[in-house]
């Protein structure tokens, strides 16, 4: 506001302490920083995305994409590491949840959750982002189990009908009365003819010599494979509550969300940090473990983060939190 516009509406009639209310406000609105600038272009291009897939429904409902890659070049990905990076997803998160519903409007959205992930992409300029969706519901991991049909007793036989016992005036058991027998009149009697007796072969000039069975004839035997040995146990902590303890037969093996386009060895659902494949672990067979951190978010093994591609030994034991999870191995003794 102008000093002519503060001085137009101070003489309109405007008491001077509306007018100097209003300057006050307007003297609070400070300029963006680089950083807020960036966090608005990335919501507003995952915004774009959202409003360009959503997906009305018949039952007026709404739905739109689980996951969003956002693709950063590689001086924004440089700069924008640890802490800051989580504060970046946790605040994208928290902005595009209210966004959704608002681009919903007034009907209901039916996707409850979805997942925002950043990814580097070498052809992008500093300050240039790529936004890619999917509709790939990634938190179901349960195993589906359909109920057999009951299969039906087979009907029992009919038993044959008992004969029926006549009981004497005496109160005495009767003998059983069966009919007799007369054979119908009209059956002709069977007439036997002289059996035909079976064709022989002729007579063999020599006896042939045994023909020895062919290799490709010599029955194979079966190959029976060793069973894997068991190497270790791997502890799933989750809210303080251990959930399972898993056998582990592999010398490395992978854990995250998981998903049907990246299977994980050990899926750990319901967290939306986590990545589809956050980590692997792996073990020589000889008593050493390594972790390897391949998630956008961080995992921790004490209070050490682990740098995302590199080996990092492991120590049984130990706790290595992923988010809100917690694994510990459990050697075997």
């Amino acid at each position: 506001m102008s000093i002519l516009d503060k001085v137009r509406r101070w003489i309109d009639g405007e008491t001077a302490e509306l007018v100097l209310e209003q300057a006050a406000r307007d003297a609070q609105v400070k300029p963006r920083s680089e950083a807020e600038e960036f966090i608005v272009k990335l919501a507003r291009a995952v915004e774009a995305v959202m409003q360009k897939e959503i997906l009305p429904l018949p039952q007026g409902t709404t739905i739109i994409p689980t996951e969003y890659t956002i693709f950063l070049s590689d001086a924004d990905d440089k700069e924008w590491q640890g802490v800051k990076r989580r504060g970046l997803e946790q605040g994208l998160y928290h902005i595009l949840a209210e966004r959704a519903k608002e681009i919903a409007g007034k009907k209901k959205l039916e996707t409850k959750s979805f997942v925002i992930e950043l990814r580097v992409d070498g052809t992008l300029e500093k300050g240039e982002v790529r936004v890619q969706h999917s509709w790939e519901e990634s938190s179901s991991n349960k195993t589906g189990v359909l109920a057999r049909p009951k299969q039906q007793a087979p009907a029992a036989k009919p038993e044959p009908p008992r004969p029926q016992v006549q009981q004497s005036n005496s109160g005495q058991l009767g003998q059983q009365t069966v009919p007799r027998y007369s054979p119908p009149s009209n059956i002709q009697p069977p007439q036997f003819t002289q059996p035909r007796t079976a064709p022989q072969p002729p007579p063999q000039a020599s006896i042939q010599q045994a023909v020895p069975i062919t290799q490709e004839d010599v029955e194979v035997m079966t190959s029976v494979r060793p069973r894997a040995s068991e190497l270790y146990k791997l502890e799933i902590w989750h809210g303080g509550v251990r959930q399972n303890v898993v056998p582990i037969f592999s010398k490395e093996i992978s854990v995250g969300r998981g998903s049907k386009s990246k299977p994980v060895d050990i899926a750990l659902s319901g967290d939306p940090e986590i990545s589809r494949r956050h980590l692997r672990i792996i073990a020589d067979g000889s008593g050493g473990f390594w972790a390897v951190n391949e998630g956008r978010n961080p995992a921790m093994i004490a209070n050490y983060e682990l740098p995302e591609g590199q080996r990092v030994p492991l120590t049984p034991g130990t706790s290595l939190a992923i988010c809100s999870y917690v694994l510990r191995i459990q050697p075997l003794r």
